[in-house]
C-alpha cells in the first residue's frame, strides 16, 4: 500500500498542492530514467571508442546532468519545506490570537450564568447555552490547531507526571455522557485497577482518550455500545475503545492518522470535525513512549488502542 501511494504521482502532487512535474516521485523517476539512458550511452561510447578522452567527456557530462537534476529536486524540496514552515508559523500565530478572545467569551458566559441566571428567561438561557456550546467547539478547534503547529515544529512538550488512569477514564466517560445519551449509546467500562498509573501529561492524555471515546460514539450505530477496556502486561497497559458502528473502508485505512483527513463515513453521517484528532492523539501517545493501533471491520465497527508504560 505504501509503495502504491508513493507511485501515485497525481495524488502526491494534489496532497502537496503542487503541479505533477514538481512532485518528488515524478522528479526521481525522471532522474532514474535519464541516468539509465546516459549510462547506456556511456557504455556504447566506451565500447566503440578506444580513446579515453571520449569516455572522460561522457562521464563528466553524465555527472553534470545528474547534479543538475539533483539540484532541481533539492530546490523544490527546500521550497516545500519553507512553505510548510511558514504555514505552521501562521497557524500558530492565528491560533494564539484566537484563543484569547475565546477564553474571554467563555469567562463572560460563566460569569453571566453564575450571577444573572435567575434574571434570564427560558429563551435567553437556551441562547446562552448555544453560545457556550459554540464557544467550546471553537476553543477545541483552536487548541487542536495549536497542537498541530507544535507537532510540526517539533515543539509539543509534555509534562512528566503520574496519572491515575481510572480517574481519568471516568472523567472522560462522564464528559461524553450527554453525547452518548443523545444517540442512546451505552458506554461500558471494563474493571480498572484503582491505582493504575502512567507517566505522561494528564491534559494531553485526556485529549487522547476523549478523542477515541467521542469518535466511538459519533461513528456508532443508534442504540449501539462503546466498550472501554484495559489490559496490563509486563509494565505496560493497553487501553482500547471499541464501537459497533460503520467501520473503516479498506481504501481509507492508510490515511487515518494524516492531518486534516476525514473519511467518507464522516461526510455521510454529517459529523463535524477538522480531521486532526487521531493525528494529535497518535503523536501524544508516541511522545509518551507508547504506540497506537487499530482494527476495523466495515459495517461492524472499529477498535482503537494505545499502549503506554505503567509506573
Amino acid at each position: 500500500m505504501r509503495i502504491k501511494n508513493d507511485l501515485n504521482i497525481r495524488r502526491q502532487a494534489r496532497n502537496l498542492g503542487i503541479s505533477v512535474w514538481q512532485a518528488p516521485s515524478f522528479l526521481f523517476m525522471i532522474m532514474a530514467f535519464i541516468i539509465i539512458v546516459l549510462m547506456t550511452v556511456v557504455f556504447y561510447i566506451s565500447r566503440n571508442q578506444a580513446s579515453p578522452e571520449y569516455l572522460i567527456v561522457a562521464e563528466v557530462a553524465v555527472v553534470v546532468i545528474i547534479l543538475s537534476i539533483g539540484n532541481v529536486i533539492i530546490t523544490n524540496m527546500e521550497k516545500m519545506a519553507q512553505i510548510n514552515k511558514m504555514k505552521s508559523e501562521f497557524v500558530s500565530i492565528v491560533s494564539h490570537q484566537l484563543k484569547t478572545p475565546l477564553t474571554g467569551i467563555g469567562w463572560d458566559i460563566e460569569l453571566m450564568l453564575a450571577n444573572y441566571k435567575k434574571g434570564l428567561s427560558k429563551k435567553q438561557l437556551e441562547i446562552m447555552e448555544k453560545i457556550n456550546e459554540s464557544n467550546a467547539i471553537m476553543t477545541r478547534m483552536v487548541n487542536d490547531l495549536l497542537d498541530v503547529a507544535r507537532i510540526d515544529q517539533g515543539d509539543l512538550s509534555l509534562k512528566k507526571e503520574k496519572i491515575n488512569m481510572k480517574e481519568l477514564i471516568d472523567k472522560v466517560v462522564e464528559k461524553n455522557k450527554e453525547l452518548a445519551e443523545y444517540s442512546n449509546i451505552d458506554i461500558v467500562v471494563d474493571k480498572i485497577r484503582s491505582d493504575l498509573e502512567i507517566i505522561s501529561d494528564e491534559k494531553k492524555m485526556e485529549v487522547v482518550l476523549d478523542n477515541l471515546v467521542s469518535n466511538a460514539i459519533k461513528y456508532n450505530k443508534i442504540d449501539g455500545k462503546v466498550f472501554v477496556t484495559v489490559k496490563e502486561d509486563d509494565k505496560k497497559a493497553k487501553f482500547c475503545v471499541k464501537d459497533e458502528g460503520i467501520g473503516i473502508p479498506e481504501n481509507e485505512r492508510g490515511r487515518l492518522f494524516e492531518k486534516f483527513y476525514r473519511g467518507q463515513g464522516a461526510s455521510n453521517k454529517g459529523i463535524n470535525g477538522t480531521g486532526l484528532g487521531l493525528y494529535i492523539a497518535k503523536n501524544i501517545v508516541e511522545q509518551s513512549e507508547g504506540s497506537m493501533s487499530y482494527k476495523s471491520i466495515e459495517g461492524k465497527g472499529s477498535e482503537f488502542c494505545f499502549q503506554v508504560p505503567t509506573v
